[in-house]
């Protein structure tokens, strides 16, 4: 019976819930403050996109700005007690859709793409009804840069011309992966790293102290929801092989010291993988730019041995390694490309 009992009990689905007030959102001062003026003024484009590096907390304001927008008493941004904030934040509002990578059946691995019949039957398909109880029917799709053409294509009369109630957010960490014409259609708003002063308070935030929190800060390079998923100790290990690749990758005397690590780097998910590298190498240039190489030493390092060309052309390669993930290039080839060619 006891057996029984655990099988039953890890059959009931476990609901996340997600915050839907602004409180407790760190960074982005700017675009906060941008996006509430819209908010105040019911101006919020019905296209908007969402740019910039991985877990930088694009998708956690995109989802406040859906519940604000739903908020039966919007203050501009969501108040979190109505009965429209409290569905969103148990993720059972029937008008806030999330589109985003689905698990092949056949292998039970996230697929690398967004198909096209996604977008025709998870957001086309519902645009000739309104929403069920909600202000706005509200898509939003992350990693937006999954979407191949044809699913893009396929998007681009509604963001041009949606319903007066559709509300598209699109969330991408490699928005030039996107199509000029999808792109002409949002109204983007940009994200950066955050800074390392809001970076304790988030690691202080996330229960951390110390040694740990230290370690934490250092290896989320200013992307938050490193810290708070608590990826950061993957997150360190895979930064340390990738600033490595970036030091020594145009040293043929190195090969057999970085072999293993292209080895390792590609067993793991992809696209974190290029987020972090397209991470290092923004880093990488910004040491070169600043007198004495900025206070990381091992990065500072990494960017003389390459010179601002070499993370020129680092940079437009990883731009363009999306669309080679999708047409499913072996990651170790791709890695090899990026950070061995000169």
């Amino acid at each position: 019976m006891a057996k029984k009992k655990v099988q039953e009990e890890h059959d009931v689905p476990v609901i996340m819930e997600r915050p839907v007030t602004i409180d407790g959102f760190f960074g982005h001062a700017r675009q906060v403050a941008l996006l509430g003026r819209l908010l105040e003024k019911g101006m919020v484009s019905s296209s908007l996109l969402f740019s910039g590096p991985a877990s930088v907390g694009k998708a956690s304001l995109a989802f406040r700005l859906a519940a604000a927008l739903q908020c039966k008493a919007p203050l501009p941004w969501a108040c979190g007690r109505c009965p429209s904030c409290l569905k969103a934040q148990k993720g059972v509002h029937p008008d806030i859709r999330f589109i985003t990578l689905e698990v092949n059946e056949d292998t039970g691995k996230e697929r690398k793409e967004i198909l096209v019949r996604q977008a025709r039957e998870d957001i086309i398909g519902h645009l000739s009804l309104p929403p069920y109880e909600g202000r706005k029917l509200i898509f939003i799709v992350d990693p937006a840069e999954a979407m191949n053409a044809e699913t893009q294509n396929a998007l681009l009369k509604s963001l041009e011309e949606p319903p007066a109630y559709a509300q598209f957010i699109l969330v991408s960490a490699n928005a030039a992966n996107l199509l000029p014409t999808v792109r002409s259609r949002c109204q983007e708003v940009t994200f950066g790293l955050v800074p390392q002063k809001t970076l304790q308070t988030i690691a202080l935030a996330a229960g951390l102290e110390g040694a740990e929190a230290k370690e934490a800060i250092s290896s989320s390079a200013g992307a938050p929801g490193v810290i708070f998923s608590g990826s950061w100790r993957e997150a360190a290990k895979r930064r340390e092989r990738l600033l490595a690749l970036l030091q020594f990758g145009l040293q043929a005397e190195q090969y057999p010291k970085l072999a293993p690590m292209m080895e390792e780097l590609a067993k793991e998910p992809p696209r974190a993988v290029l987020a972090e590298a397209l991470r290092i190498t923004a880093e990488a240039r910004r040491a070169l730019s600043l007198k004495g190489g900025g206070p990381n030493q091992q990065m500072s390092k990494a960017a003389k041995a390459r010179g601002e060309h070499s993370l020129s052309r680092i940079a437009e390669r990883l731009a363009e390694a999306p669309a080679h993930i999708e047409r499913n290039v072996n990651p170790r080839l791709l890695l090899e490309r990026v950070f061995l060619a000169p």
